[in-house]
């Protein structure tokens, strides 16, 4: 079987296995291998490798100049971002500074509405005050008049109230 797929004879095989050489004795098999070798490497090198690597180098080529557009992307963004945080800051600082002049002004207002208020129940109480002393004047005068006319009444006879 292994003759006829090979094409080797018997006596071939036992001769080749019965004979006494080194193998690592160089014949003209090692030239065609390393002649082999060359080829290959020349035909991978022509037509694989180089037209690889000139793609590759094509393709940094290009992309550098997207790369330094990211590199410019970056710087701006990090200095937008900057500008966005000053920005910030700033505006809570100027809603601090406006709140506490809110809040100044609405305490001066409340202040005011309450010296206002103070000095309105001040007026109030004085007029009420007037009120009163008109009013205890009268029902005197008035419980004075009723208290002699039931004296009158009840003595018969008429009693003088001095006015």
């Amino acid at each position: 079987m292994i003759e006829s797929s090979f094409g080797l004879s018997a006596v071939r095989i036992g001769r080749f296995l019965a004979a006494e050489s080194n193998l690592l004795t160089p014949d003209w098999s090692l030239l065609v291998t390393v002649g082999v070798f060359l080829v290959v490497a020349y035909l991978l090198n022509a037509l694989v490798f180089r037209p690889i690597l000139g793609v590759l180098e094509e393709r940094a080529r290009l992309t550098s100049g997207v790369q330094q557009m990211f590199g410019d992307y970056d710087q701006r963004l990090a200095a937008y971002e900057a500008a966005l945080r000053a920005a910030r800051v700033e505006a809570a600082q100027i809603m601090a500074e406006r709140r506490a002049a809110a809040l100044q002004r609405r305490t001066q207002l409340l202040e005011d509405a309450k010296q206002a208020a103070a000095a309105d129940v001040a007026a109030a109480t004085q007029a009420l005050n007037a009120q009163v002393a008109a009013l205890k004047a009268t029902l005197t005068r008035d419980a004075e008049q009723l208290a002699a006319s039931i004296a009158g009444a009840i003595l018969g006879r008429r009693i003088g109230v001095t006015e």
